[in-house]
């Protein structure tokens, strides 16, 4: 609770080297990777990023990506880690000749600087101007005098960058940013509160290979005209209602629902919690999960049955939280601190 706090009003830092990085490269990868996401690879400018989706023939979710353009024929797909091997392989079975593609995980690392006054925190140590990254935006540029990608996208609802660099490199700008004491590390378990609050998803337990993104409130990734695996199967769900649909959840109590938690309506089992915690911004039990389609509609009472008792929960908007600075433009001016010497 206390990194989540801190992420909340200060700055903290995320080791996220376990995300799959994969660089691509070639006269035909902007093509091939239209074919394989959700996001027209091709229309993107760059050092625009796109959160898009890797969809199987039947429209099921492989996994969620997001994808920067670093140059005309060059492109990073950031991935998830469950599925990083399968990812490799299904994308690699798609690729044309042309195309070079090589899966850098192992070598770089990635660190999430997030929070409200990170931006504060990490600009003195950039060589470039970092407030010209507007949102979902990236570029290449030099950290302490080492060679980085850095991309503003964030996972946390909060004003926040993300590091990519050889793993020796990312280690050194790790301590230092630490030296701040505005910055502190936290854990993927305050990562995963903040990602709930916002009602972000996450790979493998809001979704998964047998889910099709219709059921879930991805709208904006899916407005691409393109074809790509899986559009077919999208664009014939779309011709009739979802069976169930993914819907956000909140209780008028601090006892938190579970993931696998049964939700009924009227007594009858209606769906399950997909993701459930309590939520110490909006000081209340949050959660999402899958319902049945004609109860999804916002405010709609429902119960979530959990090991010890029946707590009654309503369908809500999403973000759960509101006061989110992710989009933020106008960025406060970099504070004088003692920065320390880099090794």
């Amino acid at each position: 609770i206390s990194e989540h706090q801190h992420c909340r009003r200060s700055a903290c830092i995320f080791d996220t080297s376990h995300m799959g990085q994969f660089l691509f490269t070639g006269s035909t990868c902007a093509s091939d990777l239209s074919k394989l996401l959700t996001r027209n690879a091709a229309e993107m400018s760059i050092g625009q990023c796109r959160l898009g989706m890797l969809l199987n023939e039947a429209g099921g979710i492989i996994d969620d990506t997001v994808l920067l353009r670093l140059g005309q024929e060059e492109f990073l797909l950031f991935v998830n880690a469950g599925t990083r091997l399968g990812d490799w392989e299904w994308i690699a079975s798609h690729l044309s000749p042309q195309t070079v593609a090589v899966d850098l995980t192992c070598k770089w690392g990635k660190i999430d600087v997030q929070e409200p006054l990170s931006f504060s925190v990490l600009a003195p140590y950039i060589e470039d101007d970092l407030s010209s990254l507007r949102y979902y935006s990236g570029m290449r540029t030099r950290c302490m005098g080492r060679d980085v990608i850095i991309t503003r996208s964030g996972y946390t609802g909060e004003l926040g960058y993300e590091i990519c660099a050889l793993g020796e490199d990312l280690m050194i700008i790790t301590r230092t940013l630490l030296d701040n004491p505005a910055t502190k590390p936290a854990g993927l378990g305050a990562r995963d509160l903040l990602r709930l609050e916002m009602g972000y998803h996450l790979s493998g337990q809001d979704f998964n290979i047998t889910t099709n993104p219709v059921e879930i409130d991805i709208d904006r990734l899916l407005k691409s005209d393109h074809d790509y695996i899986g559009s077919g199967a999208v664009r014939l769900a779309r011709q009739s209602p979802p069976v169930r649909k993914l819907v956000a959840l909140i209780a008028d109590t601090r006892r938190k629902m579970s993931t696998h938690d049964q939700i009924l309506h009227n007594g009858r089992v209606v769906g399950e919690v997909t993701s459930g915690a309590f939520g110490p911004s909006v000081e209340a039990s949050i959660g999402m999960g899958y319902v049945d389609a004609e109860l999804s509609e916002l405010n709609t009472e429902l119960i979530v049955k959990t090991q010890r008792a029946e707590i009654p929960v309503r369908v809500t908007s999403k973000p759960m939280y509101k006061d989110g600075t992710c989009r933020k433009t106008q960025l406060e001016p970099v504070n004088e601190h003692s920065q320390q010497s880099v090794v």
